[in-house]
């Protein structure tokens, strides 16, 4: 077969796990890079941003190492079904020939195929890996129900024994909630050895089951080439200490660890950071391995912080916090490497505001046939200040669009702010900020000095500025309303009034008209209501903000100031409109086509 000739697959259609299969390989790359043009296109900061050509796969077929697949036990033609969900429903397709899979995984499957019938086990889910470096695999039984111990450990001694390339054999049970899930609890050993050893960029890896690591290792070794030649860029001197974040079991920690005196690894799973740390004395290395969370470890880690980081998140990329720390560290190169476009760019817009630019992005083929794409973003400190949008300018006063991410003014010696970057960028060192908006919250802030500061200052004090705030609201308000608690002892009264602009997804897009001014007013308000901000921490659902983190790359309180109203030096109504930020707008995207692929239309108000 001609290398760019379209490949055949006998499951297609109906399995839609493959979407560019069918088309010429070099299509199916330029496709993935335009997907991160897309992306990066949205936010104004990374339009001009280099996307680099695709990298290829060293193999677009036979590639992929690790299988997590659906099982039906009575639906196959010789055996159980197993393989992927028919498109849009909960039937398990059987894909004997599934052309991606590791050629080493096959055997295992059909011996699988005939005897799960007969197992009396209620196997809904397999999670299958392959090992190269052993030529070996490892298979975890992911149950949805009551299991007999007993009978599972008979059924997965019969297994190796079949198969003696099969290493070893676990147990899990699925997780429990209304959508099919292969992850779950601890896995529980049944029999054989329960790690895999798996070899990339000149280093050893232990695999736990479940563990993290990149299903096409050959591609994979890509990444870490560029990471190496990025970080370890030897015009810039050696690093003194290289970070690891999200480190699952050290890919990058472990393979670079020849690029400075200091690793770390920072993995918050505890059977990761074990891997991790095995994986560094299996390979010679000196890594030390922290379990922690991102965002505390920086914050412990003040005396020596890394001037060299990779960070590889999950999909839906950096939480605010993380972002922040990364903006306090300001490390002299960082190498992010992503699985969501949409969430890369939507991080490197925000680290824009922090001083660290991204200067390329990379993409890669990690999974070939399919729609999805890695990509490496090369970012590297500032050395120039970064300048605000300016939206209006008057008499001894400005407006600066403040994004989610900063502060109005700064919190700690030497932070980042808006206050500093527009005194910075408009050579004023006298500017103050008229008014305040919270960290997390965007939209245009007033900054003046002199006359204009205390003018407008009286202007906000006696009810003389208007103010819109866009509010994305768990659940479906009233069309209109308006919240008053009653006034503390000692406090003075608050009205937040509100309408219902139109509805997301199953989610209520408020306009919001504060008639007072008080400490997050607006936030405290709409919890009281009964319809808190998404994506708010302090006063939010937990739940609801977790869900959009991982579906709609909300990581931020939906929360914008559309339109704030002054009078200016001569008395004329200035009325300054700012659109929602693009990363609002990917939200809003995202739900909606949430909700059209479960094929339910919007709620109405009348379902409150």
């Amino acid at each position: 077969m001609p290398p760019d000739a379209p490949v055949v697959c006998p499951h297609r259609p109906p399995c839609g796990g493959c979407a560019l299969l069918g088309l010429p390989y070099e299509e199916q790359l330029e496709r993935k890079r335009d997907r991160v043009r897309a992306a990066l296109a949205r936010f104004p900061s990374q339009r001009d941003l280099p996307v680099a050509d695709c990298l290829p796969a060293p193999s677009p077929t036979g590639y992929r190492t690790r299988a997590k697949l659906a099982v039906a036990v009575a639906r196959g033609a010789n055996g159980a079904a197993i393989g992927l969900y028919r498109p849009g429903t909960h039937e398990v397709l059987d894909l004997p020939e599934c052309l991606v899979l590791h050629p080493g995984l096959r055997p295992i499957l059909d011996v699988l195929r005939a005897r799960l019938p007969g197992a009396g086990l209620p196997v809904a889910h397999l999670d299958l890996r392959w090992s190269r470096a052993q030529e070996r695999a490892h298979l975890t039984l992911v149950v949805g129900g009551p299991c007999d111990l007993d009978r599972a450990r008979r059924f997965a001694e019969e297994l190796v024994a079949a198969r003696p390339e099969l290493a070893g054999v676990g147990l899990r049970e699925a997780a429990a909630g209304p959508t099919p899930r292969v992850v779950g609890g601890a896995t529980r050993d049944l029999c054989g050895e329960r790690h895999l050893i798996e070899t990339l960029a000149g280093a050893r890896f232990r695999l736990s089951p479940g563990a993290f690591f990149q299903a096409d290792p050959a591609a994979a070794e890509r990444l870490h080439r560029l990471g190496r030649d990025w970080l370890g860029e030897p015009a810039l001197g050696r690093p003194r200490h290289l970070c690891d974040l999200y480190a699952g079991v050290g890919a990058f920690a472990v393979s670079l660890a020849d690029l400075a005196p200091r690793i770390t690894a920072v993995e918050q799973v505890a059977a990761a950071a074990e891997d991790a740390a095995a994986s560094a004395a299996l390979s010679g290395a000196t890594v030390e391995v922290v379990r922690s969370a991102v965002e505390p470890y920086f914050a412990r880690e003040r005396e020596a912080p890394p001037d060299r980081v990779v960070l590889d998140p999950p999909r839906r990329g950096l939480s605010a916090a993380v972002v922040r720390a990364l903006g306090a560290v300001r490390p002299a190169r960082i190498a992010y490497v992503s699985c969501d476009p949409d969430t890369l760019a939507r991080d490197l817009d925000a680290l824009m505001s922090l001083g660290l630019v991204a200067r390329a992005v990379v993409p890669a083929d990690l999974f070939a046939q399919t729609d999805e794409v890695e990509a490496v973003a090369l970012i590297e400190r500032s050395r120039a200040a970064w300048r605000p949008e300016i939206t209006w300018r008057g008499a001894e006063a400005v407006a600066a669009v403040k994004p989610a991410i900063l502060p109005t003014h700064p919190q700690a010696a030497g932070e980042p702010s808006l206050l500093a970057a527009a005194r910075a960028a408009e050579e004023a060192d006298r500017l103050q900020p008229v008014h305040r908006l919270d960290v997390g919250t965007s939209g245009p802030v007033l900054l003046a000095s002199g006359e204009a500061l205390r003018r407008l200052g009286r202007a906000f004090e006696t009810g003389g500025v208007a103010k819109e705030y866009l509010a994305l609201v768990r659940g479906i308000p009233r069309r209109s309303g308006r919240v008053r608690p009653r006034a503390a002892a000692g406090g003075g009264e608050e009205e937040t009034r509100y309408r219902l602009e139109r509805v997301v997804g199953g989610y209520g897009l408020l306009r919001v008209f504060p008639v007072t001014g008080r400490r997050h007013q607006v936030r405290r308000h709409l919890a009281r209501l009964g319809h808190p901000v998404l994506g708010d921490e302090r006063y939010g659902d937990p739940r609801a903000n977790r869900f959009l983190a991982e579906t709609c790359a909300l990581a931020r309180p939906f929360l914008h100031l559309a339109v704030l109203a002054f009078p200016d030096e001569h008395g004329a109504l200035v009325r300054l409109e700012q659109p929602l930020p693009p990363e609002l707008v990917l939200v809003l995207e995202r739900l909606t086509a949430l909700r059209a692929s479960r094929g339910a239309p919007s709620a109405t108000p009348e379902e409150e």
